[in-house]
Protein backbone atom coordinates (compact mmCIF):
# COMPACT_ATOMS: atom_id res chain seq x y z
CA UNK A 1 0.00 0.00 0.00
CA UNK A 2 1.16 3.39 -0.77
CA UNK A 3 2.08 6.20 1.69
CA UNK A 4 3.39 9.96 1.56
CA UNK A 5 6.38 10.21 3.11
CA UNK A 6 8.29 13.74 3.16
CA UNK A 7 12.51 14.16 2.60
CA UNK A 8 14.21 16.38 4.08
CA UNK A 9 17.72 17.08 3.38
CA UNK A 10 19.24 19.46 5.95
CA UNK A 11 22.32 21.37 4.86
CA UNK A 12 24.94 21.02 7.12
CA UNK A 13 27.35 23.82 8.47
CA UNK A 14 30.91 24.19 7.41
CA UNK A 15 32.84 22.26 10.08
CA UNK A 16 29.62 20.03 11.00
CA UNK A 17 30.81 17.16 12.70
CA UNK A 18 33.10 19.57 15.49
CA UNK A 19 29.78 21.97 15.53
CA UNK A 20 27.22 19.45 16.31
CA UNK A 21 29.39 18.24 19.49
CA UNK A 22 27.26 19.98 21.85
CA UNK A 23 24.06 19.30 20.78
CA UNK A 24 24.62 15.45 19.24
CA UNK A 25 22.80 13.74 22.47
CA UNK A 26 19.67 16.11 22.76
CA UNK A 27 19.40 15.71 18.97
CA UNK A 28 19.89 11.77 18.90
CA UNK A 29 17.39 11.38 21.63
CA UNK A 30 14.69 13.39 19.94
CA UNK A 31 14.64 11.57 16.54
CA UNK A 32 15.13 8.46 18.87
CA UNK A 33 11.69 9.72 20.40
CA UNK A 34 10.09 10.53 17.32
CA UNK A 35 10.91 7.21 15.88
CA UNK A 36 9.66 5.54 18.30
CA UNK A 37 6.07 7.45 17.71
CA UNK A 38 6.10 6.59 14.04
CA UNK A 39 7.06 9.76 12.73
CA UNK A 40 10.33 9.27 11.55
CA UNK A 41 11.37 6.48 9.46
CA UNK A 42 15.08 7.24 8.83
CA UNK A 43 17.75 9.68 9.40
CA UNK A 44 21.23 10.29 8.76
CA UNK A 45 24.27 12.11 7.26
CA UNK A 46 25.16 11.81 4.24
CA UNK A 47 30.02 10.89 4.64
CA UNK A 48 30.80 13.87 2.71
CA UNK A 49 29.18 15.42 5.85
CA UNK A 50 27.57 17.71 3.29
CA UNK A 51 23.81 17.43 4.59
CA UNK A 52 21.63 15.06 6.53
CA UNK A 53 18.67 13.19 5.01
CA UNK A 54 15.57 12.82 7.45
CA UNK A 55 12.31 10.87 5.89
CA UNK A 56 8.97 11.82 7.88
CA UNK A 57 5.77 10.00 8.08
CA UNK A 58 4.08 12.69 8.88
CA UNK A 59 0.46 14.33 7.97
CA UNK A 60 1.47 17.22 6.16
CA UNK A 61 4.90 19.27 5.01
CA UNK A 62 4.01 21.72 7.62
CA UNK A 63 4.46 18.96 10.14
CA UNK A 64 7.71 17.95 8.57
CA UNK A 65 8.72 21.71 9.10
CA UNK A 66 8.23 22.16 12.43
CA UNK A 67 10.02 19.35 13.44
CA UNK A 68 12.25 20.57 11.62
CA UNK A 69 12.73 24.02 12.61
CA UNK A 70 12.40 23.08 16.51
CA UNK A 71 15.40 20.87 16.36
CA UNK A 72 18.45 21.70 18.14
CA UNK A 73 20.78 21.05 15.23
CA UNK A 74 18.55 24.36 13.27
CA UNK A 75 19.04 26.19 16.36
CA UNK A 76 22.35 26.25 16.82
CA UNK A 77 23.01 26.24 13.20
CA UNK A 78 24.89 22.72 12.39
CA UNK A 79 21.97 22.69 9.83
CA UNK A 80 22.29 25.96 8.08
CA UNK A 81 19.14 25.20 5.38
CA UNK A 82 16.87 22.62 4.61
CA UNK A 83 14.62 20.87 1.51
CA UNK A 84 11.31 19.02 1.69
CA UNK A 85 10.16 16.97 -0.63
CA UNK A 86 7.01 14.82 -0.72
CA UNK A 87 7.36 11.03 -1.95
CA UNK A 88 4.79 8.32 -2.19
CA UNK A 89 6.49 5.53 -0.59
CA UNK A 90 5.83 2.12 -2.42
CA UNK A 91 8.15 -0.42 -1.06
Amino acid sequence: MAETCFVVEGVLAEGAAEKRKPYREEHLARARKLADEGALVFAGAFTDMSASLLIFKVESEDAARAIIETDVYMKAGVWTDYKIRKVTRAV
